[in-house]
């Protein structure tokens, strides 16, 4: 590290421009400079306490967001908005995201927060005996010459119907089926 000594205040400039520890050792080393290997400019880094920013204010957080909600719309949650803003350079955590929407957008984070479309699976219902029906074919005997054809009532769950034939045949299940 002493090596480098001489070269701080390039060193310094480079690192707070956003070259990486990898570009600062190629430039060096492209400057004829000897010892300045990507970990000895890490170390120099670490004894010259250079440490990248990355905290984004919340005030250019929410500027960002605000942007995004422009761009995208206002139905995204934190977790799509979190990886657009990312992708953007913008880098924040989905609670301070989730809070900034939350924030700016209140009728949509409720829409969000309570929607039905949010329940997935939608919760199956049938209303009465005979309103929905499942069908359910087994072909794992093929090679020995059986399928079986299942139909199932989804409000009392008993099976109401089967059927089985040597090959699986559409008429046949019409037929004994339904």
């Amino acid at each position: 590290m002493a090596a480098l000594e001489p070269y701080a205040d390039l060193i310094k400039d480079l690192f707070e421009t956003g070259k990486t520890h990898v570009e600062i050792s190629t430039k060096l080393q492209q400057m004829g400079i000897q010892r300045c290997s990507e970990m000895s400019v890490r170390r120099f880094c670490v004894q010259h306490n250079l440490k990248r920013k990355r905290h984004v204010s919340e005030t250019e957080l929410e500027r960002a967001v605000v942007g995004s909600i422009y761009e995208t719309g206002p139905s995204y949650g934190r977790k799509f908005m979190t990886g657009y803003l990312s992708s953007m350079g913008v880098h924040a955590g989905e609670c301070r995201v989730g809070k900034i929407l939350r924030e700016i957008h209140q009728p949509y984070h409720e829409f969000r927060r309570q929607g039905a479309r949010n329940l997935n699976p939608i919760p199956y219902h049938a209303e009465y005996m005979g309103h929905k029906f499942h069908l359910d074919q087994n072909e794992k005997l093929v090679m020995f010459g059986a399928t079986h054809v299942v139909a199932v009532d989804g409000y009392s769950s008993k099976i109401v119907a089967n059927a089985t034939m040597p090959v699986k045949n559409n008429l046949v299940i019409y037929e004994e089926v339904y």
